[in-house]
């Protein structure tokens, strides 16, 4: 089995980076900043257009807010090397499916590889459908419709749980963190 895994809200935790930078570079803004409930940034960010939200997250920032140095979640960390010794013993390949701008490719792949996220593969694409993987595992309510809908390889969706898909959390199976994948998905 082929395992499609996506990067932000899955192993990278984005938006807790995202909301801890702009409280420490617009504190003006610290109290006006939503729970996320949506990818739509200007859900959870009201004072900032959706051009200004993309501005400060990936022109003035995406160094710090994808590069080596960004957070992985944490429960990510923990279960790696859980879900790597599985995916060995049971056969499956761990494919990495993002959809990183062409900047930040480089610099998440330093993410990925300092914090030990090795992959059978790697596929930076916005077309997550177009990826040969059997399940994609991601947080983005889009993201998971058009791969149920698309998926070349009539691959099935999973649902990384975030406060920002709760829709998707009734519609597709769902996990906490990546280790469910050993025992509720396939065990």
């Amino acid at each position: 089995m082929r395992i499609g895994i996506d990067c932000d809200g899955v192993l990278r935790d984005l938006i807790p980076d995202i909301v801890g930078l702009i409280k420490e570079k617009h504190p003006e803004h610290a109290d006006k900043i939503l729970t996320p409930e949506s990818w739509d940034w200007e859900d959870w960010l009201p004072f900032w257009t959706e051009d200004e939200a993309e501005t400060f997250i990936f022109e003035e920032n995406s160094e710090k807010l994808f590069g080596r140095d960004s957070t992985p979640i944490k429960e990510a960390i923990e279960d790696w090397s859980i879900l790597k010794a599985w995916a060995i013993r049971n056969g499956h390949e761990l494919v990495l499916v993002s959809a990183q701008r062409e900047h930040c490719k480089d610099i998440t792949r330093e993410f990925l590889d300092k914090n030990g996220f090795n992959f059978d593969e790697y596929h930076f694409t916005k077309e997550k459908w177009s990826v040969d993987v059997d399940v994609l595992i991601d947080d983005s309510p889009e993201k998971l419709d058009i791969f149920k809908e698309r998926s070349v390889a009539y691959g099935q969706p999973i649902c990384m749980k975030q406060t920002w898909n709760t829709e998707s959390q009734k519609k597709y199976m769902t996990i906490d963190r990546l280790s469910d994948l050993t025992t509720r998905v396939f065990g």
